[in-house]
């Protein structure tokens, strides 16, 4: 299922590791413009089914417990480790310090390698290697949401539904496949393939427009 899909992000992310086997500061030219399509109906009822057991976002914040989809208090920066737990950060420099003790194997992690002329300082100084990041401005400013564990992502728990305008995947393998949800009708996706950034503006939505500003969910 999704096979096809899931293609462009595989073969992308096979070329990385092999220019990655080379060199360990090497990358690909990064693109700006997403692959897109329609969910077909067997998908979308999978989807539904991993977005209806989706649980609230619980992160630590300053010491103190708080649900993300009722806003991120202040926060700046908000990263979902390995084990599950989530912690949110005032600025996205102070994330990176604690993240460098909560979840050292990946904070020792290179940058993804991505030239700042060509998308922006924060693209490449903010997501380093092993890590899913989507920003809330397109230029990899504002408000940082990153996670390294798979799985299907319903951002409405993490008060970012409607509000992704860019993002990156620096990982070796493993594309993302972010949704725009639509009652009664097939949702839009936009394929993300591993070791590229993207805004997206420059992603043609199927009825118009771009697709920045309506990621609902995402599946890694």
């Amino acid at each position: 299922m999704r096979s096809a899909r899931v293609l462009v992000p595989v073969v992308a992310a096979l070329c990385a590791f092999a220019m990655s086997a080379t060199t360990a500061t090497a990358a690909p030219e990064p693109t700006a413009i997403p692959e897109v399509g329609l969910a077909t109906p067997a998908e979308e009822a999978e989807l539904q089914q991993q977005l209806a057991e989706s649980k609230p976002v619980i992160a630590t914040y300053k010491g103190e417990k708080i649900n993300l989809a009722d806003g991120w208090q202040g926060a700046q920066a908000c990263s979902e480790v390995p084990s599950g737990e989530v912690y949110c950060y005032d600025t996205a420099e102070e994330a990176d310090q604690a993240l460098a003790e909560i979840a050292p194997a990946l904070a020792r992690g290179t940058s993804s390698g991505v030239a700042s002329g060509e998308f922006g300082p924060m693209a490449y100084t903010d997501c380093h290697q092993g890590w899913v990041c989507l920003w809330e401005h397109s230029n990899f400013n504002g408000r940082r949401l990153q996670w390294s564990a798979k799985g299907t992502k319903k951002l409405g728990n993490w008060d970012f539904r409607d509000k992704a305008s860019s993002g990156c995947v620096t990982r070796y393998q493993g594309g993302v496949l972010a949704y725009d949800a639509r009652t009664a009708l097939p949702d839009p996706y936009m394929t993300l393939a591993a070791r590229y950034c993207y805004k997206f503006s420059t992603a043609d939505y199927p009825t118009g427009g771009s697709f920045n500003d309506k990621v609902d969910y995402i599946e890694m």
